[in-house]
């Protein structure tokens, strides 16, 4: 991934957004090019990341030990140039793309242990049900035991180990502090979905 040095994800920021965002795309070029979009859970160092298949999906069934990519987007969104307050003084300027983007590249295991499974399923269920406020988040455990057999069934585990971690953050770190903070502002006002995390992550970022 092309990332200039300036755009470069700090690694504490890599674990981070992995943790904030918990979804990515995972392609492989075993049989071909393939891509599923995997929910996933990741360890302390970035080491490891486990996600699940659909059983019915054969992507799993030709990928153990290959290597692979995950791709993990963050927020992203338009630039306009009308947002730059030196669009008022020189005119030179042009629209772009901002985005927050990691590629994990590593090799591919396997794992169709029941136990395995259960442990991976249990830690996706209780980090993303620590987001809800009310106090009663939903386990795994208040599923039927036979019903929670059942799908573990209908599922394969993949495991990736992480051999090479690239993190961008392309925040207008280029431009002066108020171009940067006067687009920060202007796509936080727009009905953009993602608008107001973008900018408020360019608003934190420096040039």
């Amino acid at each position: 991934m092309y990332t200039p040095a300036f755009n470069s994800m700090p690694a504490d920021n890599v674990v981070a957004a992995l943790r904030s965002i918990r979804f990515g795309h995972l392609v492989t070029n075993g049989e071909g090019l393939q891509s599923t979009a995997l929910p996933f859970v990741v360890d302390d160092d970035v080491t490891t990341v486990r996600a699940h298949f659909a059983r019915a999906n054969q992507h799993w069934s030709t990928i153990d030990e290959a290597e692979a990519l995950l791709i993990v987007p963050g927020v992203d969104g338009y630039i306009s140039p009308r947002w730059y307050p030196s669009k008022a003084e020189t005119a030179k300027v042009v629209p772009t793309w901002n985005y927050e983007l990691i590629h994990l590249h590593g090799t591919v295991e396997i794992h169709d242990d029941t136990a395995w499974k259960l442990d991976l399923v249990s830690q996706l269920t209780d980090e993303n049900e620590a987001d809800d406020l009310s106090g009663t988040p939903w386990q795994v455990s208040d599923a039927p035991a036979d019903f929670v057999a059942k799908q573990l069934n209908a599922i394969v585990g993949v495991q990736l180990n992480v051999s090479r971690i690239e993190g961008k953050k392309k925040l207008s770190q280029n431009k002066t502090d108020a171009d940067r903070l006067g687009a920060a502002e202007g796509v936080a006002s727009t009905t953009r979905v993602g608008g107001q995390q973008l900018g408020a992550a360019m608003g934190d970022s420096e040039s």
